[in-house]
């Protein structure tokens, strides 16, 4: 009987040892609800005689704003983008080229209810 009931007081000891630690929810549980974080990247190619751009985020590259707005608008709400491209340019990049449309690329994000990151340079 004593066994028994010390084997019952550890094993609640470690429940609620886990549970306070995991924030009252399960570890897999609690990663999944947090918002997830992308880091966006513009990849600079150079094969042809004019330079090429490609955005990547993880392993998924865009070749076009349009492509990269269709994967941001799959994204969970909440989702925070960051971006951080750095302060030298060779001219033509997309979005960084043209204020008018990183304003607008930026409303599409909080259409969508992504948090985007602009990370300026110095």
């Amino acid at each position: 009987m004593r066994n028994r009931r010390k084997r019952t007081v550890g094993a609640a000891i470690a429940f609620m040892a886990f549970w306070s630690t995991a924030g009252g929810l399960p570890a897999d549980a609690a990663e999944e609800s947090r918002p997830a974080i992308h880091e966006l990247k513009l990849v600079y190619l150079f094969e042809g005689p004019e330079p090429e751009f490609v955005f990547v985020i993880g392993n998924s590259g865009f070749k076009s704003v349009a492509s990269l707005k269709a994967f941001i608008a799959s994204l969970p709400p909440d989702t925070t983008l960051r971006w951080s491209p750095g302060c030298v340019r060779i001219g033509g990049e997309p979005l960084l080229s043209s204020e008018i449309d990183m304003e607008e690329f930026k409303a599409f994000c909080l259409d969508h209810r992504i948090d985007f990151v602009l990370v300026p340079s110095g």
